[in-house]
């Protein structure tokens, strides 16, 4: 969603992940953090009640270490491929010198 602010610049819709407003969105001008920029702040969702704002930010940490587990697992993964086509190869040519 798009629109104009105070300024006449365009503001954008943003969603904080803060650990006070999780998941809450908000609109702000595209001119917030200039020098002597635009004021215009909207929040667009009403606040989350305190049960949320507990529980978001653990469930938000869970899933960013499980996103890295995963990619470190997938890095791991790629190197042992990597070694095994390497021993396979070598495996090979030790057979084609042997015979």
């Amino acid at each position: 969603m798009e629109g104009r602010c105070y300024c006449g610049r365009s503001y954008i819709m943003k969603t904080s992940w803060t650990d006070l407003n999780p998941g809450r969105r908000y609109s702000i001008c595209s001119n917030f953090r200039e020098a002597g920029g635009c004021s215009f702040f909207s929040c667009m969702d009403p606040p989350v009640c305190e049960r949320s704002r507990q529980i978001i930010p653990g469930l938000l940490r869970r899933v960013n270490k499980l996103e890295n587990d995963v990619t470190k697992l997938e890095k791991e993964v790629g190197r042992r491929r990597s070694t095994e086509v390497k021993l396979w190869l070598g495996l090979a040519v030790s057979w084609l010198l042997m015979a």
